[in-house]
C-alpha cells in the first residue's frame, strides 16, 4: 500500500464532472457525505480536484479536512499539509495548533502529529510544538503521544520533552499511549493510502496578536 503524499499549493487545468454537486452552503454533514461520494464515484483518485473545487467555493483547510478525513483520507498527512501552508504564509506554531485542534473529527494526539511533522519540516523545534499543544489545552501524556505518532526519534521526544518541562515519567506514559494506538478525542487516524490532497493553510497569514510567537 502506497504511504498518502500530500500536494499543498495550487492545482492549475484540474475540472470535477460532478463539480455542480457542491455548493458554497452546505453543512459539514452535507460536505462530508457529498466529498465521499465524489470519492468513491473517482476510485479515490480525484481528492485533489474535490479539495482544490471545494477550496474555490470559499470552503477553509478546517472544512475539507474534515471532509476529506470523513471520506478516508490520512489526517495526519492533511494536517501536516495545512500546517506546513500556514507556517509558510508567516503563521506562529501557537496559531497553527490552535486551528488544527479545533477540526472537527480530529483527535488531540492527531493533531499534534500534524503540526510536529510540519515544524521539523520548518526548524522548529519539537518542545516549542509540545509547549503549544499545552498551552491549547492537550494534557502532556496526549502530546508526547502525538509526537511519536508524528515519527519523530525517541531521542528527538526526550529532549524536547526535557526542554518543555514535561517529565520522563510522562514521556513513558504517552510513548506507550502512543505504541497501543489509543487516541484522545474524536476520530482520524492514518490509512496511508496514497491518495493527494490539495489543503490551504489551517490558518490565514493574519493572525491574532495574541497567537504571535
Amino acid at each position: 500500500m502506497i504511504m498518502r503524499k500530500i500536494a499543498v499549493g495550487v492545482l492549475f487545468g484540474l475540472s470535477l464532472s460532478a463539480h455542480a454537486a457542491f455548493t458554497s452552503t452546505m453543512s459539514p454533514t452535507e460536505l462530508a457525505a457529498e466529498y465521499a461520494a465524489q470519492a468513491a464515484a473517482c476510485g479515490n483518485n480525484c481528492d485533489a480536484e474535490i479539495a482544490a473545487q471545494l477550496a474555490d467555493l470559499g470552503y477553509g483547510a478546517a472544512d475539507i479536512i474534515a471532509a476529506a478525513i470523513s471520506a478516508g483520507v490520512d489526517a495526519t498527512a492533511l494536517i501536516a499539509a495545512a500546517s506546513n501552508a500556514a507556517l509558510d504564509a508567516g503563521s506562529s506554531i501557537e496559531a497553527v495548533m490552535a486551528a488544527v485542534l479545533a477540526i472537527p473529527g480530529v483527535s488531540a494526539d492527531v493533531a499534534v502529529a500534524g503540526v510536529t511533522q510540519a515544524a521539523i519540516s520548518h526548524n522548529i523545534s519539537v518542545a516549542s510544538v509540545m509547549t503549544a499543544a499545552v498551552n491549547n489545552g492537550v494534557s502532556e501524556v496526549v502530546v508526547v503521544q502525538g509526537v511519536v505518532e508524528s515519527g519523530a526519534s525517541s531521542e528527538v521526544v526526550s529532549a524536547a520533552a526535557s526542554a518543555a518541562g514535561i517529565p520522563a515519567t510522562v514521556v513513558t506514559a504517552g510513548t506507550a499511549a502512543a505504541a497501543t494506538g489509543t487516541g484522545a478525542t474524536g476520530a482520524g487516524g492514518n490509512t496511508n493510502s496514497g491518495r493527494v490532497v490539495v489543503v490551504p493553510p489551517v490558518v490565514t497569514p493574519t493572525v491574532p496578536t495574541g497567537n504571535q510567537g
